[in-house]
C-alpha cells in the first residue's frame, strides 16, 4: 500500500512502473538515486537499485 516506507530504496538506473496508477519513473546514473518503494512498483526492464 505504500504507507510505511520501510521498503524504500534508491533507483540508480532503469525504469519502474507504479502499480497504483501506472506512471513510470526512470533512474539516471548521473544524478542522485530517485527514491522508490518496492512494495508498490514493478521493474519495467532492467534496473539497478541502491540497497
Amino acid at each position: 500500500m505504500g504507507i510505511c516506507h520501510t521498503c524504500t530504496v534508491g533507483l540508480r538506473s532503469g525504469s519502474v512502473r507504479d502499480l497504483r496508477d501506472g506512471t513510470e519513473r526512470r533512474g539516471d546514473p548521473d544524478t542522485p538515486a530517485e527514491k522508490i518503494q518496492t512494495c508498490i512498483t514493478a521493474a519495467a526492464g532492467d534496473c539497478v537499485l541502491e540497497i
